[in-house]
């Protein structure tokens, strides 16, 4: 199949008559050790544009903004929803092209709740709209750690640190 593309300041600007089937989300498996992280991506999309064929991620996010990552792709590039994968261009973040299986180690990921989620893109697609998977809530570590519930003597909350709680939960 023919691929009309221009060059236009480093892009490559495809054609929409040229549009591909749909892009499906990858599959997405985890281990999850201490605060360490196996990832398997599997990228089942199809390879028939070559390079430009669907590129996959698994990413780890802050659990509180997984929802809002479908409506707001923009959010991947945020360091501080994002703990994987560290993104410093478009390979960085859809690094699995179609029809490839990749693992990846995400090491000493600091104790909180996150979302495992699998996204892929289709390149020749301008905007760039990712197809997301399910979201897979995972804990590491101990988030709760070191908040002291006080004392529940008598029925009461004596000593009883909310904030610290919350901090605890939302990973601030």
């Amino acid at each position: 199949m023919a691929v009309a593309a221009a060059t236009v300041g480093g892009a490559a600007l495809i054609s929409p008559a040229i549009a591909s089937a749909a892009v499906t989300a990858p599959e997405v498996t985890y281990t999850l050790v201490d605060n360490d992280l196996s990832l398997t991506v599997v990228n089942n999309n199809s390879t028939e544009n070559g390079a430009l064929a669907p590129r996959c991620q698994a990413l780890v996010v802050n659990a509180l903004e997984a929802a809002n990552i479908a409506d707001d792709p923009t959010k991947l590039l945020d360091p501080t929803v994002v703990v994987y994968p560290q993104v410093t261009d478009l390979e960085s973040l859809f690094g699995v092209v179609a029809g490839e299986t990749k693992t990846a180690a995400v090491a000493d990921i600091p104790d909180g709740m996150y979302a495992v989620i699998g996204a892929c893109v289709d390149p020749t697609v301008t905007p760039i709209k990712p197809a997301f998977g399910a979201p897979k809530m995972i804990t590491i570590g101990n988030p709760l750690g070191g908040i002291d519930l006080g004392s529940l003597s008598g029925g009461s909350l004596e000593g009883f640190d909310i904030m610290g709680l919350l901090s605890g939960i939302l990973g601030k």
